[in-house]
């Protein structure tokens, strides 16, 4: 499997089209359609920016294409909550919640039941990131 393979793999993973891609990982657009219609190869660049902004991705596996592409299977990509209702929806890639994404979850599963009839899964940390690639991580509290 080529390196052209493992990004196209790995923007079908993210749930992205390759415009969003490119931005994400802040590329321009003609680059990353050169290197997905393989006019291009991927520069160091590139894959640098990949690996900073998908750090769940294993860089081996994007580099040489051994291993498995996530560093921890259960891995998947950042998701931001939206609300809609009475229900919380799970959407890939940037976050589209807004102020709502500051509402606390455990109170949209005490308007929804059946949101929380999932055992057994607890909150590890949120992360944001943001468009000038810093980020902030939140735990919570034990207890």
């Amino acid at each position: 499997m080529d390196l052209l393979t493992r990004i196209t793999d790995l923007i079908h993973w993210a749930d992205l089209g390759p415009t969003a891609f490119a931005d994400e990982i802040s590329v321009a657009r003609p680059v990353m359609s050169h290197i997905l219609s393989a006019r291009n190869k991927a520069s160091l660049e590139v894959v640098q920016k990949i690996i900073q902004r998908f750090p769940e991705v294993s860089p081996g596996w994007l580099i040489t294409g051994e291993g498995e592409m996530l560093i921890d299977n259960s891995s998947r990509p950042l998701a931001s909550a939206k609300r809609q209702g009475n229900q919380i929806s799970i959407q890939s890639g940037k976050n589209e919640a807004g102020a709502e994404g500051k509402a606390n979850l455990s109170d949209a599963a005490d308007e929804n039941p059946e949101l929380g009839k999932e055992p057994k899964k607890t909150l590890v940390t949120v992360m944001l990131l943001y468009s000038d690639g810093s980020f902030d991580s939140y735990s919570p509290s034990p207890g």
